[in-house]
């Protein structure tokens, strides 16, 4: 009888058992508060988290049911492990009542060496700016905490440093620790390590810093050769770089210390640092060859304006555009003061150039595309009333374009442009292709080759209704990408 009444109990508790740990799991896998799907969310916004700071900000997660796919350009092998590390660190130790474990996939792409590797620091007054490549973030941080242990306004701007591998072998990272140094202890200059090769530029603020600095440029580490260009005392200096602008040195007077100073405000948008004094000079009339020089100047990516007492010299990296009207500007000016424009052109620093994968071929063409939009949106296209002259703010966007076109030249880019007129006005229209052939000869006359620019007819966008009769209304011009 006992044993009729236990097989019973095991015939009823068993499946009952059994039952409910069946639901127990369903519901822990499928509907409690570990589910499956609220699993998968919660890990991919603990994945998120966990590549939100900027070494890893290249790193992008998809999720496909239990998989947790990682894609983007990787700059450099290790950082493309460590961010592997905290993803799966993020996934948590998964288990079938914690809704499966996450797999992770690896489909990012792995940028190549860099076949130039180039740090660069730039100092105005006591503010550093870095840029280039370095191999990691520890590099970064130990340059950051260098320049702080010498002095260095804190924080320091870090601009457009990347992360790429490549770095040369021997001690570079000695190397340029040993630049930034030396380049503290000048006024103003800037410091380039290109592979093995470091150069420093700038003003020393007496004969025996200048001398100390050249000694110790000529012990850098093995392997390594190092070179530099170094001014003693300036009666005047300005120096650009990393969007800060400083003067130094001595003027003629109060009046026009005052009106260089209301100038640049007028002129620049960044920060502005003002180190001037008065003292009295014989040679008063450079200030002014300095105010006609100063528009342009400020255009420049950065540079170096100094009166040594018998000439004004210019140097820096800028734009064709902006060397051009400066030495229209300096032709003009009048003055008795002999310009000495040692500038270099440069392309402009467009950013979906510089954050491109560097895979050693031509850029893909969204990433062409992406450089074109983003020069076409440095500003207006404008032209003199009734005249093919084009305005100088169009200057900025014909140097982006003109960088846009010599990176990209697998490709062909076709002037666009449209009137408000249609037949009857023939002036109009004949205005806007004189317009049209100005905008295209000015990248023909940088370089840019005949058959990599197409010329579109003008066609009319049907507002000739309105037409008011102004020449100077027709401004319709663009650029685009052919297929």
């Amino acid at each position: 009888m006992s044993f009729k009444r236990r097989t019973v109990l095991y015939l009823v508790l068993v499946p009952a058992t059994l039952a409910a740990i069946g639901t127990l799991i369903w519901y822990a896998v499928y509907a409690g508060p570990k589910a499956a799907d609220k699993l998968e969310a919660d890990f991919e916004d603990r994945a998120i988290e966990a590549l939100k700071y900027p070494p890893y900000d290249w790193a992008r997660i998809e999720m496909d049911g239990h998989t947790a796919i990682i894609t983007g350009s990787a700059p450099t092998e290790a950082l493309r492990d460590s961010a592997l590390q905290r993803v799966s660190k993020a996934a948590g130790p998964g288990g079938m009542l914690d809704g499966g474990t996450i797999t992770i996939e690896d489909a990012t792409y792995l940028m190549p060496p860099a076949k130039i590797y180039e740090f660069h620091a730039d100092k105005v007054g006591n503010r550093v700016t870095l840029s280039g490549f370095l191999p990691d973030p520890d590099a970064l941080d130990r340059f950051v905490a260098q320049l702080a242990a010498l002095g260095v306004d804190d924080p320091v701007i870090v601009s457009g440093v990347l992360f790429r591998d490549g770095m040369p072998d021997d001690d570079w990272l000695g190397t340029a620790a040993l630049g930034l140094d030396q380049l503290v202890l000048l006024t103003d200059g800037e410091m380039t390590l290109t592979d093995k090769r470091l150069f420093l530029s700038g003003q020393a603020p007496d004969s025996q810093t200048r001398i100390d600095i050249l000694a110790r440029l000529t012990r850098p580490p093995s392997g390594y050769a190092t070179d530099a260009d170094l001014i003693g005392e300036a009666v005047w200096k300005a120096r650009l770089a990393g969007g800060l602008l400083r003067f130094s040195g001595e003027m003629p007077d109060e009046r026009q210390l005052d009106d260089l100073v209301d100038l640049t405000d007028q002129l620049f948008d960044g920060e502005f640092t003002n180190d001037m004094s008065v003292a009295a000079m014989a040679e008063r009339e450079w200030p002014r060859a300095v105010e006609l020089a100063l528009p342009m100047f400020v255009e420049f990516q950065s540079g170096t304006m100094l009166f040594k007492g018998d000439e004004l010299e210019i140097q820096g990296k800028a734009g064709a555009s902006v060397l051009e009207y400066l030495r229209e500007d300096m032709v003009r000016s009048g003055t008795s003061i002999p310009v000495n424009l040692r500038a270099e052109e440069s392309p402009v620093p467009l950013r979906a150039l510089i954050r491109a994968p560097d895979t050693g071929e031509l850029p893909a063409r969204d990433i062409c595309q992406a450089a074109l939009d983003e020069a076409l949106n440095l500003g207006p296209i404008n032209f003199e009333y009734s005249k093919d002259e084009m305005t100088r703010p169009t200057g900025r966007v014909l140097d982006g374009v003109l960088t846009v076109m010599k990176a990209c030249p697998h490709f062909v880019f076709e002037i666009e442009a449209s009137t408000h007129a249609d037949g009857r006005r023939i002036a109009l229209k004949k205005l806007t292709e004189d317009r049209q052939m100005a905008f295209g000869s000015y990248f023909i006359a940088h370089g840019v080759p005949l058959d990599q620019i197409e010329f579109s007819g003008v066609v009319s966008d049907g507002t000739d209704a309105n037409w008011s009769g102004e020449l100077d209304r027709d401004r319709q011009l663009t650029v685009r990408l052919m297929e």
